[in-house]
């Protein structure tokens, strides 16, 4: 799906703002004694939005990490509704993670939310992409889980013909 890119790549944008924050601070703190003031909380908020822009894309490449301790002992019949299962564990998971981070990305919105430190830069703009990334991460469950009871479906009726 062409938006978990555009997701993936604005998390890329934000952890290069990241890094060249840093390395801004670092070099003008050792040639010129001078700090950026806002460099932990521009960092903190950019790192967060990174994470939850990445994690469509993510998900869509099934990249996470797998426990497969008990795989070999479930027969072989049982991979699909395991699939399923999980799938529905993360559409619920991921459903209360949405609604939670478009009820603070919202309330943020409202009142045009700034950063503490001396800049004030505005950080309702990283909630909001949490919130979008997690309804990204929603969606691409949720098309991973009909793909994955269509498929089922599909494979019960070919046996039976």
């Amino acid at each position: 799906m062409q938006l978990e890119r555009i997701a993936s790549g604005a998390a890329a944008l934000c952890l290069a703002v990241v890094m060249l924050v840093g390395v801004v601070d670092i070099v003008a703190g050792e040639l010129f004694g001078l700090r950026l003031a806002f460099k932990v909380d521009m960092s903190g908020t950019l790192t967060a939005a990174a994470i939850f822009l990445a994690w469509p894309l993510v998900q869509s490449r099934n990249e996470h990490i797998n426990v497969d301790l008990f795989t070999g002992i479930f027969p072989r019949w049982s991979a699909v509704p395991r699939e399923i299962i999980a799938k529905l564990a993360g559409l619920i998971v991921f459903s209360l993670i949405a609604r939670g981070t478009w009820k603070i990305a919202l309330e943020s919105l409202a009142i045009r939310e700034k950063s503490a430190a001396t800049l004030g830069y505005p950080i309702w703009p990283t909630k909001l992409a949490c919130a979008v990334g997690a309804s990204l991460v929603l969606l691409v469950i949720l098309l991973q889980l009909f793909g994955l009871i269509r498929d089922a479906i599909q494979s019960r009726h070919a046996d039976q013909i």
